[in-house]
């Protein structure tokens, strides 16, 4: 019952309450996987700090902690940039022989790769012999956020062909790394094969990268053309405001004026101060008044 509560509370984002409902429940034991939740908790709700005082009771208790306890507390190492912490909770898992783990591999690349440790990374995923898409995607993701799009790339492949089917964040990870990258034309191919070979349908999320590759680019004329062939239900807010800024990356007036009335017929009536305010903004950086008034007009005339 203890280890559920203290689920509940982390999950709901009441980690206030996950102390109290932990001390309470040491009067009728606390095993491993109260522990583990309570790790988990601390750790998803961005309470890094707190989950190594945790860590460290549990081995008190003389109880050994497991793949999840590694697999949980490992995040928290990157909240805090605390590279040594991740290392002794690296070594830890080599003792006791969790790091082959799925999860635990995965963990280490992520750690490794978000504290800037690409090379570690990548020797973790080399010796790790159970790998899943979770573990080459997470390995893509490091790769890309790194600038690294042609390894992200090569991944992405031989995991294709070992039969390892990509899932939803696979794409995001790939994209995103050819975002960063500058490859237009090999993300684009990627976006393509989404729904032809694998039967993923593209988010908002992908729309958006691909919004971004293009217009990281200059593109923004394609960009558009891009957006504007979607079908209704994945035309909406965000992947027009990806657009728009785009537009004013690249000084695009004339296709950021076709983007804000797209927003306006759209009814983003709750939005459309924050995208009309950048759009006066873009002239106003050009020091183009007699349009900053404009559009400020318009905004005033319709209760903006």
């Amino acid at each position: 019952m203890g280890s559920y509560l203290i689920g509940m509370y982390a999950k709901c984002g009441s980690i206030l309450n996950v102390p109290d409902v932990f001390h309470n429940n040491y009067l009728i034991g606390r095993d491993l996987a109260t522990w583990n939740t309570m790790i988990s908790g601390y750790s998803q709700n961005g309470w890094a700090k707190e989950v190594f005082a945790p860590l460290r009771q549990l081995l008190d208790e003389n109880l050994i902690p497991n793949c999840i306890t590694i697999a949980s507390a490992l995040p928290a190492c990157n909240l805090i940039g605390s590279l040594g912490f991740g290392k002794q909770v690296h070594g830890f898992s080599i003792s006791q022989l969790l790091h082959q783990n799925v999860f635990v591999g995965a963990a280490l690349v992520d750690m490794y790769s978000k504290l800037g440790v690409i090379k570690d990374a990548e020797n973790v995923f080399g010796v790790t012999t159970e790998k899943n898409s979770m573990t080459y995607t997470t390995m893509i993701w490091g790769f890309g956020q790194h600038g690294m799009g042609e390894k992200s790339l090569s991944l992405f492949h031989t995991m294709r062909h070992l039969g390892i089917e990509p899932v939803v964040i696979t794409f995001m990870a790939v994209l995103s790394a050819c975002d960063h990258s500058g490859l237009v034309d090999k993300g684009l191919k990627i976006f393509m094969s989404m729904e032809r070979d694998d039967n993923i349908k593209p988010s908002t999320e992908h729309y958006c990268c691909i919004v971004d590759i293009l217009g990281r680019l200059g593109r923004v004329a394609e960009a558009y053309e891009f957006v504007n062939e979607l079908s209704e239900d994945a035309n909406n807010l965000a992947i027009w405001g990806s657009l728009l800024g785009a537009c004013r990356t690249h000084g695009q007036f004339d296709l950021a004026e076709i983007v804000c009335k797209k927003l306006d017929r759209m009814g983003m009536e709750k939005n459309m101060p924050g995208y009309k305010v950048l759009l006066s903004n873009m002239y106003a950086d050009e020091g183009d008044w007699d349009n900053v008034d404009r559009v400020r007009e318009e905004m005033r005339e319709k209760g903006y």
